[in-house]
């Protein structure tokens, strides 16, 4: 089972320079922990993700809900993220490695193709069936 296989919806995204409070929006209304951040809408290229706990961030910092996105959210290399054709196991490794419990899949041209959650991951049985039969996660390639 490949990572894009667990994909479910279109993702939500967002760029950089909008609020925060857009992204808060957009998680209350979609029912999501995240949101993921684009170079513009047009070429979907990865650039970030704001999650939940990243919001928890900024209240207790006390940021003004209008902060840019770029500023709460994180940005660049250390967002986690899978290519289409990872495994299951690879995207497990993931999450567990990095302590996160969103994984954004991107192509070849890191284009956001969409989100994996811990609770997609863990909803899905052959995904579940997939990981239980590895000896130990896959070393994740930096």
């Amino acid at each position: 089972m490949r990572a894009v296989d667990l994909v479910k919806r279109k993702p939500l995204v967002i760029t950089e320079d909008r609020p925060f409070i857009e992204a808060v929006d957009l998680m209350a209304k979609e029912n999501t922990g995240s949101v993921v951040v684009v170079e513009d809408l047009g070429s979907m290229k990865l650039r970030g993700i704001i999650t939940e706990r990243d919001v928890i961030r900024a209240l207790s910092r006390r940021l003004p809900l209008d902060t840019p996105v770029g500023k709460v959210g994180t940005i660049g290399s250390r967002v986690v993220r899978a290519r289409v054709d990872d495994s299951v196991g690879t995207v497990a490794s993931l999450m567990v490695e990095y302590r996160v419990r969103h994984v954004v899949v991107v192509d070849e041209n890191d284009a956001v193709v969409g989100v994996i959650s811990i609770r997609d991951l863990l909803g899905d049985l052959d995904a579940v069936r997939e990981i239980a039969r590895l000896d130990r996660y896959p070393k994740v390639m930096e």
